[in-house]
């Protein structure tokens, strides 16, 4: 995620028409960056992907859970595409 984040400004923006993409979709390659930082800062520690409240409880487990679910629903993201433009193809380490 840092690395798409970092992207954005440094590759994705010094092409024009990717450029006038994100600024037509997300109005500016800062909000973008905000968007995608705040979706996973929101949901990324949500206890989310757990099958109930008490598996997701408050400890490191239950908040790798989210980060997990959160990761595997990027796919279903609208700013995805921008992941793809970057050269993302998954959170295994590779890039």
């Amino acid at each position: 995620m840092c690395i798409v984040v970092e992207k954005i400004d440094n590759d994705l923006m010094r092409d024009a028409n990717i450029a006038a993409y994100i600024e037509g979709a997300y109005e500016s390659s800062e909000r973008l960056k905000k968007l995608i930082l705040a979706d996973f800062f929101k949901h990324g520690f949500d206890g989310s992907g757990a099958d109930n409240f008490f598996a997701a409880g408050s400890c490191i487990d239950g908040r790798l859970t989210s980060a997990w679910n959160w990761t595997n629903t990027i796919e279903k993201k609208a700013y995805f595409p921008i992941f793809l433009l970057t050269g993302f193809i998954g959170f295994d380490g590779d890039f």
